[in-house]
């Protein structure tokens, strides 16, 4: 019996180990397309930015106007100063969306024309296992107010 217990608690163990092991993997190659993405952005490769959203993303913008948009924000940030990761979380499942896997991504960042200034990016993994940007929001103060 005792062989048996010692059985079962090192099986759960190692698919514990297992799934944190891929939880990280997810999290390190979401972070990737996050970064990517955003460097894009601040490097003014829109069409670049445009080709990492989702499907469901590029269905409601045409190219053109989130290019515009996108172009728009930028402007109203200003040049960025500095960006660093302060929240990394897997998740299965997200409010109104289809259960699959998603990475949000949350920075705390600077731009010459903002203050307390916050990003906030989710990731889902699509049907060929590729990360795309699924939203993009963000908090600031504009540093005239």
């Amino acid at each position: 019996m005792k062989k048996l217990i010692i059985m079962l608690i090192s099986i759960i163990s190692m698919s514990i180990a297992s799934a944190q092991k891929y939880t990280e993997k997810y999290i390190k190659d979401a972070s990737i397309v996050a970064e990517s993405w955003l460097s894009n952005i601040n490097d003014k490769q829109y069409e670049s930015a445009f080709d990492l959203l989702s499907n469901e993303v590029k269905v409601r913008y045409k190219q053109e106007t989130w290019i515009s948009l996108i172009k728009e924000l930028m402007f109203e940030f200003g040049e960025l100063e500095s960006r660093k990761v302060s929240e990394l979380k897997f998740e299965s499942e997200v409010e109104g969306m289809e259960d699959g896997f998603y990475v949000f991504i949350e920075y705390t960042s600077s731009y010459i024309n903002t203050i307390n200034h916050t990003e906030y990016i989710l990731l889902k993994q699509n049907d060929k296992t590729k990360w795309e940007i699924v939203d993009y929001n963000y908090e600031f103060k504009n540093k005239k107010e």
